[in-house]
């Protein structure tokens, strides 16, 4: 700042002129602390696409919570052997799994069908075990036998065809296609623990998971050693 009374430029921060010891005329926003500059913008508010997600999730809780309520009396009422409330309850659990983690979400194809595929196969487990403590003569060991091979097969092939179709953007999809390929191998493990005891699916999944593998091993071999440097950090 500049000295009224004598006129020379004063660059220290001192309210004094060091010339002619009179007070220093500083202005008001230079008495304000300094306030840097934000490295980040401000957290922008809820967009309108997590309100409408907020909105879709909440009204079907309402009507999935309702239909389980309603389910309860009708079941007692009509068959009050068979507790089929609980499969009404379990289905609602994997719907809102179905629209707030996957058809809502902005997770990659591979994390979707994975999560996917665990919801289904939660899904047929409890439904066995409830029919099995319920219902007489049950073969409990489809779920194993044919329910896990059969998600692992379509999981498989539906991320290979998006693989396939996706070539610009293998960098971003190629990693989990590749794991989930690598699952189609656990029908065939759990054949050989004595789990499965009907093995046709479990090949069929461990050919398809075998075939995929190889396809984007040949295909995008560069793009899969440059993921996998990135991920292991070499």
């Amino acid at each position: 700042m500049r000295c009224k009374y004598c006129n020379i430029q004063v660059t220290c921060e001192s309210k004094i002129c060091p010339l002619c010891h009179e007070k220093l005329h500083v202005p008001e926003n230079l008495d304000m602390p300094y306030e840097a500059p934000k490295a980040y913008p401000d957290k922008q508010k809820t967009s309108i696409r997590n309100k409408r997600k907020f909105s879709i999730t909440k009204l079907y809780i309402s009507i999935a919570l309702t239909l389980f309520i309603l389910s309860i009396p009708i079941n007692l009422l009509t068959t009050p052997h068979l507790y089929w409330f609980a499969i009404v309850g379990i289905l609602a659990i994997y719907g809102f799994i179905l629209i707030a983690n996957t058809i809502l979400s902005n997770n990659g194809i591979g994390t979707k069908i994975f999560w996917q595929g665990v919801g289904i196969l939660a899904v047929l487990l409890a439904v066995n075990y409830l029919i099995d403590k319920q219902a007489p003569q049950y073969s409990a060991s489809w779920v194993w036998d044919y329910g896990l091979p059969a998600i692992l097969i379509i999981a498989s092939i539906t991320t290979g065809i998006y693989t396939a179709i996706a070539l610009k953007y293998w960098s971003g999809v190629v990693i989990d296609t590749l794991i989930i390929s690598a699952l189609g191998y656990l029908p065939i493990i759990l054949y050989a623990c004595k789990v499965i005891a009907h093995p046709v699916l479990a090949i069929v999944s461990t050919c398809v998971s075998t075939v995929i593998i190889i396809f984007c091993c040949l295909l995008g071999r560069k793009t899969l050693i440059s993921e996998l440097k990135k991920k292991f950090h070499v």
